[in-house]
């Protein structure tokens, strides 16, 4: 993150060091520079304004892939869609009666004698494209591996209907006769509306969400992110800025058909996002001009040489080197502004009392008997039970393939048991979603580690804090005192990938702690820590049940560790508890030395 950034602290420290005057650097800067291009665009002849206005159009088409695509990590083919289903229900809407009446005679009548104004024909298709997008994204929002290729369906459905509504589109035959109204003025006044509607959602608590389920989405369930309704949300805004798009496409071209909004816009579209980098607005205006760039030379060149394609050719070769050589793209997954915040100091703490949760210690606030799962013939866990008291710290030890995970995971609703009952306090859980149990007071971690790798470590955290009803601002400063909690708030600004094993396992407590819980489930936590860091993992853990006041399920084949730390143990072994109790007395029986310290090992006494 630090490397190539030395640049980018051109950037005023004052202007980047919160989240929000982040924002307001970006959409000003972005803003004032495509407002400049619209005056300077203006006066200049025929051919250069067409240029700059098809670029800005396109402009807008992206921003709407990147506010869905760029921040879900779902690449979507049907956004050319929308801007198809808007450029129709845009041209339809402004043009004069007498055109509709020679070009559409078989429109129905209450359309053929409606003529708009044209931005307010505009706002029509916006409208049109969102309730399309609405309707569509119900079920993209469900499927999360094979959603892109859902895209892909959706656009060819479009394309069909729009070919096939003979009476509204003139079906495969042009569409003419809509006023050409998008100036470049036209044109860069909508790219900054996109503009300011995508930089302002990337970091909402919506866009931050989204965010995560696109690194993990697992991992976002168990941050409380409701990971279908955000990228739901994320795909009806996304519609209708392309449906922004497709009402400038419309007094653009003047005259179009069906399969001017099918592959070949969105190859275009799509090489755009990927060059510039998929995951930050400023790659989507980065894209643009660059294979604007290499699109227009590379027209001039095959109308030179009579070569016929060789604008497609060049645009999959171009997202071929890019993945190959910037996978991620020019700026990656980080604003500009963002990368100059980042690459500058740590940030300083400003006090921030954690909130308590004065209910009284040694309550049991989770309570789980009769769990039971089969994996087709094999029994992962029978009849298993464990319980966790408020301030206490309940230990979880068994061999390899106990069932130590699958338990933690069935608790959590990541895995669905054939037979429980969950009572987290006063709550019994039936069916609950994943999200809505870490909402309720169900924090974990996870046996291999599995944070939001692109996101940074403030971010990963805060992700959490709003689930559990932050907002946004207030989100940042809690974020920053559970990571000061943990000893990692030097590590705020950094990608969560870049850690060491053990700060990545103390930024993933610090997620946990952020939902507020009144359990935590610590999945091996010392797994791959030296006995120094165990050690002082183990102070972190008494320091966080005081702060928290939340009760503690431990699993670890530290023995040691487990000793030390825990109040009460469960043994499990082939799924069953063949033990529970106190630490001691537990692990001294028999059939736990059998189980777990092997036949002929005596108990140790060391510490």
């Amino acid at each position: 993150m630090r490397g190539d950034d030395a640049g980018m602290q051109l950037i005023p420290a004052s202007f980047v060091v919160t989240r929000n005057s982040r924002k307001y650097t970006s959409t000003i800067f972005w803003a004032i520079g495509i407002a400049l291009i619209g005056l300077v665009g203006n006066g200049m002849s025929q051919a250069p304004q067409l240029l700059l206005a098809n670029s800005l159009t396109l402009l807008i088409g992206v921003l709407a892939l990147q506010i869905f695509s760029g921040n879900s990590g779902i690449l979507s083919f049907g956004h050319v869609g929308f801007v198809g289903v808007s450029a129709y229900t845009t041209g339809i809407m402004s043009m004069t009666p007498e055109i509709k009446k020679a070009s559409l005679s078989s429109l129905p009548v209450v359309l053929q004698e409606i003529s708009l104004p044209f931005p307010v024909a505009m706002i029509c298709g916006v409208v049109v494209a969102t309730l399309v997008g609405v309707i569509s994204g119900l079920l993209i929002a469900r499927l999360r591996d094979s959603a892109s290729i859902a895209t892909v369906g959706i656009l060819i459905i479009i394309h069909g209907i729009l070919v096939g509504a003979e009476d509204f589109t003139r079906g495969s035959q042009t569409f003419f006769g809509v006023e050409r109204f998008t100036s470049v003025p036209v044109a860069a006044s909508v790219a900054i509306i996109a503009l300011i509607v995508a930089r302002w959602f990337r970091d909402s608590r919506v866009g931050l969400h989204v965010r995560a389920s696109r690194d993990d989405v697992i991992s976002a369930s168990s941050a409380g992110v409701r990971v279908q309704l955000s990228q739901f949300k994320a795909w009806v805004l996304s519609a209708a800025v392309a449906g922004g798009m497709g009402a400038c496409y419309a007094g653009l071209l003047g005259a179009f058909s069906p399969k001017d909004f099918y592959f070949t816009l969105t190859l275009t579209m799509l090489t755009m996002l990927i060059v510039g980098g998929s995951g930050s607005v400023a790659g989507a205006v980065i894209g643009v001009a660059l294979v604007m760039a290499v699109i227009e030379n590379l027209r001039k060149l095959g109308d030179s040489i009579g070569l016929f394609g060789l604008t497609n050719a060049g645009l999959a070769v171009i997202i071929l080197l890019t993945l190959y050589l910037r996978p991620k793209g020019i700026m990656g997954f980080h604003e500009p502004e963002e990368i100059a915040a980042f690459g500058g100091d740590a940030p300083t703490l400003i006090r921030q009392d954690l909130p308590e949760d004065l209910t009284s210690a040694s309550e049991e606030v989770l309570s789980v008997t009769g769990l039971t799962k089969k994996f087709s013939g094999l029994v992962a866990l029978d009849d298993a039970k464990i319980f966790v008291q408020r301030g206490k710290i309940s230990g979880l030890i068994g061999p390899n393939g106990s069932g130590k995970s699958t338990m933690v995971n069935c608790i959590t609703g990541v895995t669905k048991p054939n037979s429980v009952v969950i009572n987290l306090g006063p709550i019994q859980i039936h069916k609950e979603h994943t999200w809505q149990r870490a909402r309720a007071g169900l924090g974990r971690t996870f046996q291999n580690i599995r944070l939001f790798r692109n996101l940074t470590v403030l971010d990963n955290v805060v992700v959490a804090c709003i689930s559990a009803g932050e907002s946004v601002k207030s989100a940042d400063k809690s974020a920053l005192a559970l990571l000061n909690q943990v000893g990692v708030l030097h590590h705020a600004y950094r990608f969560a990938g870049e850690l060491s094993f053990g700060d990545q396992r103390r930024v993933e407590i610090a997620r946990a702690l952020a939902l507020r819980p009144s359990v935590l489930l610590l999945d091996e936590p010392a797994a791959g820590m030296n006995p120094a860091e165990s050690e002082a993992l183990l102070a972190q853990f008494r320091e966080i049940m005081k702060k928290a006041n939340a009760g503690m399920l431990l699993i670890d084949h530290d023995v040691t560790l487990i000793r030390s730390a825990c109040d009460s143990l469960t043994v499990l072994d082939h799924g069953k508890v063949i033990a529970q109790g106190n630490p001691e007395q537990v692990l001294s029986l028999p059939e736990v030395h059998a189980a777990y310290l092997g036949w002929g090992d005596e108990p140790s006494n060391d510490d």
